[in-house]
């Protein structure tokens, strides 16, 4: 292979990959391979790659060709002020769940200005994949220094592989002092002191009907099946978390759920039928009606 062929300046010319695809996914190979910075795609474009980056570039190429997402080729993915790990294992964090970090970062705020002398909060995040809404909540109130009262997250999910990434990202955040995770099946394996005792649920549960096409379209068709769907009328997991939320929220408990933006009405009829008060839904940057929210009483 000449020099011309092996410069990363042809292999940004030739790619049939979305240009910024490319500069994404070849800045990370010549770092990973070779320590260069983003920039090497400009200073160094006319020095001759190793062949066994231009192999490798290849492969990285044909995967995203065949609609590989980006994120699972990186290995990792920014969410909210955080990087994550991500694998195919665990579903790609969006921007949209970004939304409901915020709330729960707020509503930390209103319950210890509205109980001074708390000295705990317990926050669930059920289903929780990558970590990425309880470690996102625990970094911004880390360096925020919200340290009185003390809060305590607890991350569930079922899948051993899913909590293992969870695990890593926790300890390469530092987190471990205010989050943890645990092997559960929604509720089922939850320690007793949390009886009565959470004060903010949070999910970003399975809810897409499995009927839905995009089940079959763009990054959806790699992403864990069973993170995406219900297996019912995408509105089952939903049925569950908040039919047993009573049992473990503490009285003023909060509870907040994203959905699909067309089951925000329905969400929230099941959030009242369940006892919930104050029910309301949240729109994204976007305008979709995209997180309900509800407490135990107000």
């Amino acid at each position: 292979m000449s020099t011309l062929l092996s410069t990363t300046q042809f292999l940004l010319d030739n790619t049939p990959l979305d240009k910024v695809d490319a500069r994404v996914l070849l800045g990370h190979l010549l770092e990973q391979h070779l320590s260069w910075p983003r920039s090497a795609l400009i200073s160094k474009n006319q020095e001759a790659l190793p062949f066994d980056v231009i192999k490798e570039w290849k492969a990285i190429e044909q995967k995203r060709l065949l609609g590989t997402p980006v994120a699972y080729l990186l290995g990792k993915k920014a969410f909210h002020a955080i990087e994550l790990k991500v694998s195919p294992a665990v579903l790609i964090p969006r921007p949209e769940t970004e939304l409901l970090v915020d709330l729960a970062i707020e509503e930390v705020k209103n319950q210890i200005q509205q109980n001074p002398h708390k000295q705990l909060i317990r926050i669930l995040d059920l289903g929780t994949g990558s970590g990425a809404i309880a470690l996102a909540i625990g970094y911004q109130l880390k360096t925020q220094n919200q340290s009185s009262p003390t809060v305590e997250i607890l991350g569930l999910d079922l899948s051993p592989s899913a909590l293992e990434l969870a695990n890593e990202n926790l300890h390469h955040l530092e987190l471990a002092d205010h989050v943890r995770f645990l092997q559960s099946n929604w509720y089922s394996n939850i320690p007793s002191e949390f009886k009565n005792a959470v004060d903010l649920i949070i999910s970003n549960p399975p809810y897409i009907h499995p009927d839905d096409p995009h089940l079959s379209q763009g990054d959806l068709r790699f992403e864990p099946q069973d993170a995406l769907r219900d297996h019912a009328d995408g509105l089952g997991c939903i049925r569950t978390i908040l039919a047993d939320s009573n049992q473990y929220l503490s009285e003023t408990g909060w509870v907040a759920i994203e959905h699909g933006f067309e089951q925000a009405d329905s969400v929230c009829t099941i959030m009242r039928a369940n006892g919930l008060r104050g029910v309301l839904t949240a729109p994204d940057l976007a305008g979709h009606l995209r997180i309900s929210m509800g407490r135990k009483s107000i």
